[in-house]
């Protein structure tokens, strides 16, 4: 089946990015024959990465006016989307005709955050006619909610050859050399682009909170983001005014910027840490809390959304209902003294060589659930036998 997923492209150092640069390969082992319609990172000209096409954005935003020619043009047999789908509205009724007419089929691997399913994503998807493919078991009960019965399931993955435990002296050596020896190392690893949904101050505050309480930890927070993106926060002066800013470190700005950084770059600091913070209001899955726990990093995330279920070696964080009226539909706020309560309940797990060792490979099994040598055999290949057969 000729396969064109609409995404990224693969070698955008984004969570989608990666997972099209999983994707790909795995999609061509199957017997399938993938190519992307690169909304995000190629413009201009087709292109071949990898031995596969990869096709333009064009001129209106989220590819929405070149997707359907792209479709035509590759003689596709099914459109992957992996983006938020409800970007694409102003097509969703032609991409419905376009199955209808025998040709071209859309799947949609559907980053749903927010309980009901959003407003906008369930008239794209109910006008488009396209099948649901839920990121997290969460998401696929909230899709059956709402009537996608022919939903399926499909997580994000990780390569756990990537990502995956260093070697104890090497550990300590990074550690050094970052400074936090004998250090307490809580992370941030999240997108800086709007101003509620990643939950910074929230998660800002319990550190400043959690240093008060417990001096004898000498902890540091590693975030790992723009300090200052479009439309997020300045975190440097939010770090400032929470009286932080002497223990905070914040990831090289150009490197992240430019894309310069592969994954091979992010393993020493996911395994450096003590516990990884994924405290947001909402995750459609939350891919740094697999590759942490890859890595035999514990975390400390919110209980709600795809993240309850992707915590199996941390502690959840209790919150209060959040109405999102953009998606008209329901987050979860976390609440500060139940992060910091996360952060204790991890310090005293982790003080001992002991504890700190049960809890690594804890994490490291869990992880290994969501590699993507079994996620496409379990789930990827039986889902995309159901569309082939449609």
């Amino acid at each position: 089946m000729k396969i064109l997923i609409h995404s990224n492209a693969p070698w955008v150092p984004s969570g989608y990015g990666r997972q099209c640069a999983l994707l790909l390969p795995q999609l061509a082992k199957l017997g399938h024959e993938p190519a992307v319609s690169c909304f995000h990172g190629l413009s201009g000209s087709v292109i071949h990465w990898e031995g596969y096409p990869m096709f333009p954005a064009g001129q209106a935003p989220f590819g929405t006016d070149v997707l359907i020619e792209h479709a035509r043009t590759y003689e596709a047999e099914l459109i992957l989307t992996l983006m938020d789908f409800w970007q694409l509205l102003p097509i969703a009724r032609d991409l419905g005709e376009l199955g209808q007419l025998g040709g071209c089929h859309t799947a949609v691997w559907l980053p749903n955050d927010c309980r009901p399913v959003a407003h906008a994503d369930r008239a794209a998807l109910a006008m488009s006619r396209a099948v649901p493919i839920g990121m997290s078991r969460w998401a696929m009960e909230n899709l059956e909610k709402a009537g996608f019965s022919a939903a399926r399931y499909v997580p994000h993955m990780v390569d756990g050859s990537v990502f995956a435990p260093m070697p104890a002296e090497e550990r300590a050596e990074y550690r050094r050399n970052m400074g936090a020896e004998g250090r307490f190392v809580i992370g941030i690893m999240a997108a800086n682009r709007d101003a509620v949904r990643k939950a910074f101050p929230e998660q800002f505050r319990a550190f400043a909170e959690f240093r008060l309480r417990h001096p004898e930890a000498n902890a540091v927070l590693w975030v790992h983001t723009i300090t200052q993106g479009p439309g997020g926060y300045n975190l440097v002066q939010m770090a400032e005014d929470m009286g932080i800013t002497d223990a905070v470190q914040f990831s090289d700005q150009y490197p992240q910027v430019a894309g310069l950084l592969p994954d091979s770059a992010l393993v020493p600091w996911f395994n450096c840490l003590d516990v990884l913070s994924n405290c947001s209001y909402a995750e459609a899955f939350g891919i740094p809390i697999i590759e942490a726990q890859a890595c035999g990093t514990p975390v400390v995330v919110t209980h709600g959304s795809a993240m309850t279920e992707l915590c199996g070696s941390g502690w959840t964080v209790h919150g209060d209902p959040f109405y999102n009226a953009v998606h008209r539909a329901w987050w979860t706020r976390p609440e500060i003294p139940d992060i910091l309560a996360g952060y204790e309940r991890a310090w005293s797990a982790l003080r001992t060589p002991r504890g700190a060792a049960r809890v690594r490979e804890k994490a490291r099994r869990f992880a290994l659930a969501y590699e993507v040598g079994r996620v496409v055999p379990e789930h990827w290949a039986p889902a995309l036998d159901a569309l082939e057969a449609l």
